[in-house]
């Protein structure tokens, strides 16, 4: 079950009164590819850059991280509530000219790139975030293609995200069943006793 701070139930509770406006918020680790280092860019659908206050997914530490504004992030599809095993999918839409995005996409590696999505909640008195809250989704970069627009057309770049967890769940092992993976582990029972059987030798009846 969700543990949601109590300012933004307060919050979303008033809405028919009130109103409430909310922003999607995206945290992206890719890799260095010159030195294997993790990079982090945040992009978020807020109109400035700005410094967001939110539950870290990983340990559900509040972090303050800098998120970049102003058209960088286009739209987050819709990501599905389930509570099973199905693995979800999500879209991230960036713009394909932004300098961040090609920083993202060109510079750094965004293979299995680890994605955090946060619903910013804000406050219709002041425009600011209502309270730090957790990741409505946590996973990685399953592909990123890049449309290369048409004279007249807009292009972007599309983030395929798919759920970590159940997307581990789900895997399997081929090397479970390879005689050749087998002999290369430690202490490997399969090979262990070769040639020994063949030097046994039984008498009949015994």
């Amino acid at each position: 079950m969700r543990n949601q701070p109590s300012a933004l139930t307060a919050a979303l509770a008033n809405v028919p009164a009130t109103g409430v406006s909310s922003r999607k918020a995206v945290w992206i680790v890719a890799k260095n590819r010159e030195t294997g280092a993790p990079e982090e860019v945040g992009l978020w659908t807020g109109d400035d850059d700005a410094n967001l206050t939110v539950i870290r997914g990983a340990d559900n530490v509040t972090v303050t991280r800098p998120y970049l504004g102003g058209g960088n992030l286009l739209k987050v599809s819709d990501i599905p509530r389930v509570s099973d095993l199905t693995a979800q999918t999500v879209t991230i839409d960036l713009s394909q000219i932004a300098d961040a995005v090609q920083l993202l996409l060109r510079t750094y590696d965004v293979h299995r790139a680890q994605v955090e999505i946060h619903e910013i909640v804000l406050s219709p008195e002041t425009g600011q975030p209502v309270a730090p809250d957790l990741p409505i989704f946590l996973g990685m970069v399953d592909g990123a293609p890049i449309k290369t627009p048409r004279v007249g057309e807009q292009g972007r770049a599309t983030l395929k995200c798919v759920s970590e967890m159940m997307m581990m769940l789900r895997r399997t092992n081929p090397e479970k069943a390879s005689y050749e993976a087998q002999l290369l582990r430690d202490g490997d029972e399969w090979n262990l006793y070769a040639g020994v059987v063949e030097t046994w030798e039984l008498s009949w009846g015994q």
